[in-house]
């Protein structure tokens, strides 16, 4: 490599990373803090195919939502996740009553558990809790999410090595531990996307019982087909073509609305 070609390429990073520096914010700066921590408020949001979708979280209601188009769900994680620009979603998303975007702490209030999500390289108890958990709470999370099972087939338990993206575990192994971490976060407000489609029925059932019992006065939305979870919740949303077409209960919704018990009771 010649010292022209060297110092043209250094010169083209220098450019690129310049780019990166001096770019606005996607995200506005944000600042105030929301005065119900626990509730959570959609306003005719639309983005991609959400038509105007209503949908509100009361503090510590636990809720399900069933959307029966996929790219519907993906898009209500990502707006919640904070993965879209605020710019690109119409409507409002509040956090007690204050705009998402303008929430000083969104992310230690809202915790969003996407339905892939990946594990590092390390030991089960630092995928966890990095910064280390109590006894107490950790063992709390893994009966929850069955995760239990998991620490308790390596004879080192939480100290059993991972491979990075948690290649040595199974895909339901991945999902109960991403899981669990999820629970022991103890968010406000805690979303899931499709936790349990890894994990046979008995084990579903179990995870169910165990995310409602332990996120008790917490608020939490699950965005999932499952009957087990769905059973659970205080109440049911159905999403169809970007809006909300029905709520009720499970029980409810599985006797009288024909779509539903197709979708959730297969």
């Amino acid at each position: 490599m010649t010292d022209h070609t060297w110092i043209a390429e250094a010169r083209g990073s220098a450019e690129r990373v310049a780019l990166v520096l001096n770019a606005p914010h996607v995200l506005p700066e944000p600042g105030a803090e929301p005065a119900g921590a626990a509730s959570l408020e959609l306003a005719g949001v639309r983005h991609g195919p959400l038509d105007g979708l209503d949908l509100a979280l009361r503090p510590g209601e636990f809720v399900g939502v069933v959307a029966y188009r996929p790219a519907d769900a993906e898009a209500l994680v990502a707006i919640l996740a904070g993965r879209v620009a605020p710019a690109e979603v119409g409507g409002a998303v509040r956090l007690g009553g204050v705009p998402l975007p303008e929430v000083g702490s969104a992310r230690a209030v809202l915790h969003v558990e996407p339905h892939h999500t990946d594990l590092f390289a390390g030991t089960l108890a630092a995928n966890l809790a990095p910064g280390g958990a109590d006894p107490d709470a950790l063992a709390a999370a893994l009966r929850a999410s069955a995760a239990d099972e998991v620490v308790a087939a390596h004879p080192a338990g939480v100290e059993h090595a991972v491979d990075e993206r948690g290649a040595g575990l199974s895909g339901g192994q991945r999902q109960r531990l991403a899981l669990a971490r999820a629970l022991l976060a103890r968010p406000p407000i805690l979303v899931l996307h499709d936790p349990t489609t890894a994990v046979d029925a008995v084990t579903e059932q179990s995870v169910a019982l165990g995310v409602r019992a332990l996120r008790k006065d917490l608020t939490t939305l699950v965005v999932t087909s499952s009957p087990a979870l769905l059973a659970v919740a205080d109440r049911v949303v159905v999403v169809d073509a970007g809006r909300v077409r029905a709520a009720g209960t499970h029980a409810d919704l599985g006797a009288t609305d024909a779509d539903y018990a197709k979708a959730v009771l297969r």
